[in-house]
């Protein structure tokens, strides 16, 4: 027969555990930098226009934020799990657990743009681009830009 332990020390933990999970701790991935990169747009603006096209149809959408998440939701969701029970077990806080979801998804982001993302460039933009047909990939600032923000958490 087994015995469960009544520890009053683990039930305070947890309970501040899951008082902390309530406040909506979270982690922010994409493009959090609206600063100006030219006096006419921001990265964001960019980020945007390459993730829904633009406008008057000119740029295609090539997303790499909402098509990451789509084709990599169970991966992550798996992941969350995982750290949430190191956060339960006391293996980690909730602010690391956050941290390394961040850096999960922020790195499938990256990946997504460097195996190319559809559709294919015009010819007279590869030829401007000498010769690279990978869209999102002119200057290698738009990947440079992508990173994770643990917010709601002391």
């Amino acid at each position: 027969m087994k015995y469960v332990k009544d520890d009053k020390r683990q039930q305070k933990r947890l309970a501040k555990i899951i008082q902390k999970m309530a406040t909506s701790p979270h982690v922010a991935v994409g493009i959090l930098q609206d600063e100006p990169i030219t006096g006419r747009f921001s990265m964001v603006d960019l980020a945007t226009v390459h993730e829904y096209g633009s406008k008057d149809g000119r740029i295609p959408e090539r997303s790499f934020m909402r098509s990451t998440c789509d084709a990599k939701r169970t991966k992550h969701i798996k992941l969350a799990g995982l750290l949430q029970s190191k956060i339960i077990d006391g293996k980690l806080s909730i602010k690391q657990a956050l941290t390394q979801l961040g850096e999960v998804v922020e790195k499938d982001m990256v990946q997504t743009i460097n195996r190319g993302i559809r559709p294919v460039l015009k010819p007279a933009t590869i030829k401007r681009k000498k010769g690279s047909s990978k869209p999102l990939i002119d200057t290698g600032h738009l990947k440079g830009f992508i990173k994770h923000e643990v917010r709601g958490v002391s």
